[in-house]
């Protein structure tokens, strides 16, 4: 009698065994970003990158033309560790920390301007937003950020994509409200000047 492969009789799991589409799929799956997903998206996270002032990313993106696709989630990373002990009055006593998030966008001529800005320290600006769809195709920024006077501290080429480190001077982040049909209700927003530990 032959016997019948199952998952458990293989030990691998059924959309590693399901045959090349399946396979391909769950190994483009683990592929890094989104570059070989198995399905097309709309961008909805854009960042423009400006190096002394000249902006060095571009899309074919309907107002988002100096922007690129950002495939990375993790945005603003800011933290304040502080003392666990509170009997001896330190619970007050941590630092804002801002850490150095990593971007990662479409690997194309833009690098090289990054790559020449990291070795000779210039100044860079950094522009995210991310966008919502409302009544269909109306594109509306949701959250924007900007991260001022930056240095980029480390770069990696990782095929397709590119892995953009830097670290910012002051950090701003806005809050945009909509209702259902795409009205703009407000903005909340704060901007933190990390070199004088300043909010406003």
């Amino acid at each position: 009698m032959a016997n019948v492969l199952t998952e458990q009789n293989v030990g691998l799991s059924l959309d590693q065994i399901s045959g090349t589409a399946s396979g391909a799929e769950a190994w483009a799956s683990k592929r890094v970003g989104e570059q070989y997903a198995g399905a097309t998206k709309s961008g909805n996270i854009f960042v423009k990158i400006e190096i002394a002032g000249n902006v060095v990313t571009a899309s074919e993106t309907e107002g988002f033309e100096e922007y690129t696709t950002l495939a990375s989630m993790n945005v603003l990373d800011i933290l304040r560790q502080t003392n666990p002990n509170p009997t001896n009055n330190k619970i007050e006593s941590g630092r804002v920390i801002v850490q150095n998030t990593p971007l990662l966008i479409p690997h194309d001529g833009s690098s090289v301007d990054l790559a020449k800005a990291l070795i000779d320290g210039s100044q860079v600006d950094i522009y995210i937003t991310r966008i919502g769809h409302f009544k269909g195709e109306q594109r509306l920024p949701i959250e924007e950020y900007v991260f001022t006077n930056c240095a980029i501290q480390r770069l990696q080429d990782k095929g397709d994509m590119i892995n953009v480190v830097y670290r910012a001077t002051i950090v701003q982040k806005t809050i945009n409200s909509y209702d259902k049909e795409g009205t703009k209700l407000g903005t909340a927003e704060f901007t933190y000047d990390i070199a004088l530990n300043k909010v406003e």
